[in-house]
């Protein structure tokens, strides 16, 4: 029997859960992407042509397939050679095309459908899954997997710019702000910078931390026993440093820890209660991104260069509104230590704070329909949508799906590491494994892999 999978979303999480539900469904399965622009494998991180824009992951970790780490260096050694040549950290606008050739590589003829329209619902039924599409019409299915991103609007929203959509200042001296100092700024800043802007650019975040550089390291080993799980976000936190700080003292690079710590997050994130996760979210997740998600050496020369000569300045504060008077634009800024917020002018103003922003019951879109039809909820913190551990869905009376499951920045809430490629293809694997075998829970050191 062929089943009928249909995927909400076509950016990089879509691409990738549906090469792997081809590569692992023996032939025995069909696939709709429905993604309201019809283009597969772009969403905003990979629609950049700037090759300013590069990776902060080295290309050895970005294969689509978790079972085979080099594919996506074989493919880039063959297809733009010239990236190979230049380091491990290659322009993200390459791997749109990468996963348009992963797709054409694994699905059989005939059996890829791409349906450009947007998705509005989606409801389990006794033997498979109704998806709602914005003309009014119907789609079954046997299962269903979202993977159509997370990001919650304000009310200012209409007058900050899309950074990875708006055009550039016509007037090169124009006073830019920018809300976020995490990677999508750089990129942000990069841009800007090579169209020939020479106006003050002002980066303002609670903070005011920029990520850190990549540099050569060698990740520490660590198993989940020199962990203590469950522990207070404090003691983690302490813990933490003084890992560092011996390995340091020992001739290491904190690099090491972090990213010998890399396998272990979602097990950490598990075992935390939702307090600890949130006073984590007000006090560490911050320090823990800068070092986390770092900057590739290019860009940290160059975002180095220009705080030196003094166009981009990092403010720490926290963005509460903007407003439009005349042809400016003015937004409020909380400094620390100021009873009020004062108003900071600005010609243009970009929104590149990510996609942690917290949702609420009442947030439109998608992601909104499925909590207020009662298929889905609302994971405690408001991060994304809830899953349980093998990503089935959660419905709204607390019950996990056994046809309806989630991939990427969606289920941020439940895995915190979800928007990287190794988190997103490792999600893919499980959950094309599970679908293989009709839908019954995975073996248990399948599920191990992914707590």
């Amino acid at each position: 029997m062929t089943h009928h999978i249909v995927i909400a979303g076509g950016g990089a999480s879509g691409a990738i859960m549906a090469a792997n539900l081809f590569r692992l469904g023996n032939g025995a399965l069909r696939v709709t992407l429905v993604e309201a622009s019809g283009e597969v494998g772009k969403g905003p991180a990979y629609s950049t042509t700037n090759p300013s824009h590069l990776f902060n992951v080295r290309s050895a970790q970005l294969s689509a397939f978790s079972g085979t780490p080099d594919h996506f260096d074989r493919w880039l050694a063959i297809h733009h050679p010239e990236f190979t040549r230049n380091g491990p950290f290659v322009p993200r606008g390459v791997y749109r095309e990468y996963l348009e050739a992963a797709l054409r590589e694994t699905a059989p003829v005939g059996k890829l459908r791409i349906l450009p329209q947007a998705c509005v619902g989606m409801r389990e039924l006794e033997h498979g899954v109704e998806v709602t599409l914005a003309d009014g019409s119907s789609l079954p299915a046997h299962f269903a997997i979202v993977a159509t991103g997370f990001g919650v609007q304000d009310k200012s929203e209409g007058l900050l710019s899309n950074p990875w959509t708006a055009l550039p200042p016509e007037n090169s001296e124009a006073r830019v702000l920018i809300v976020g100092t995490g990677l999508t700024m750089v990129d942000t800043v990069l841009s800007l910078l090579d169209n020939g802007h020479r106006g003050k650019i002002v980066a303002v975040s609670r903070r005011g931390l920029l990520p850190q550089r990549h540099a050569l390291h060698r990740p520490l080993q660590l198993s989940t026993a020199d962990i203590p799980l469950g522990a207070s976000v404090h003691y983690l936190s302490r813990w933490l440093t003084d890992l560092v700080r011996a390995h340091v003292n020992n001739g290491g690079d904190w690099r090491d820890v972090m990213d010998g710590m890399r396998p272990h997050i979602q097990t950490v994130w598990r075992y935390l209660p939702t307090e600890s996760r949130a006073r984590f979210l007000r006090h560490a997740a911050a320090f823990w991104d800068v070092h986390r998600h770092r900057m590739p050496p290019a860009q940290a020369e160059r975002i180095s260069a220009v705080l030196e000569s003094g166009q981009l300045e990092i403010v720490k504060g926290r963005f509460l509104s903007a407003e439009r008077r005349g042809d400016r634009l003015f937004a409020e800024i909380l400094r620390p230590g100021w009873d009020e917020p004062g108003p900071f002018k600005a010609d243009v103003i970009y929104d590149c704070r990510g996609v942690r922003r917290r949702a609420d019951q009442d947030m439109p879109g998608f992601a909104g329909a499925l909590v207020q039809s009662g298929a889905a909820r609302l994971e405690k913190l408001g991060l994304g949508l809830e899953f349980d551990r093998s990503c089935a869905l959660i419905n709204g009376q607390g019950e996990p799906s056994s046809r309806i499951f989630g991939i990427g920045p969606v289920t941020l809430g439940t895995f915190w590491e979800s928007i990287a490629v190794p988190d997103i293809r490792e999600q893919a694997r499980q959950i094309a494994e599970r679908i293989a075998s009709g839908g019954r829970l995975a073996a248990r050191g399948s599920v191990a892999r992914l707590p």
